[in-house]
């Protein structure tokens, strides 16, 4: 390569590099502020929300319950509570017979939840080792 691709290289480098860093510091991150108790009385999850964890991602719609199907292998979700701002509840996937629980924080606007989830069953097997993982709700419609 000669000299003059090297600096050009170089230099093309630097700039898109501080470029990708300078764009890191302009998305605000979500901070989780727990929601009152006013709002969580009025909470309603019914409506459309955006499920995402580091391998999948789409589209719940839940009723006032915050029970509802998504459509990977088939899967719904059963809400059990969300007490103090926590969203705990269960997941169940027929289409892969394998199931589990989560348990969300709720944003102070109840738009925004993130979390966890894990397994509680893999076929027969009551006692999986496999740990889940991270995971997030995005309302995008009432």
């Amino acid at each position: 390569m000669s000299p003059l691709k090297k600096i050009v290289l170089i230099a093309a480098v630097s700039f898109f590099g501080s470029a990708i860093q300078s764009c890191a510091y302009l998305v605000p991150s979500k901070e989780i502020q727990r929601p009152s108790e006013v709002m969580l009385e009025q909470f309603n999850p019914a409506g459309v929300w955006l499920y995402e964890d580091k391998l999948v991602m789409g589209e719940a719609n839940l009723d006032e319950n915050g029970n509802g199907k998504y459509p990977w292998k088939q899967g719904y979700f059963i809400t059990e509570t969300w007490k103090g701002g926590v969203w705990k509840g269960t997941w169940h996937q027929p289409g892969n017979d394998r199931e589990g629980g989560f348990e969300l924080q709720l944003s102070a606007d109840l738009t925004f939840a993130e979390g966890r989830w894990w397994y509680t069953r893999i076929g027969d097997n009551k006692s999986p080792n496999h740990p889940g993982g991270k995971f997030t709700m995005t309302r995008i419609s009432p």
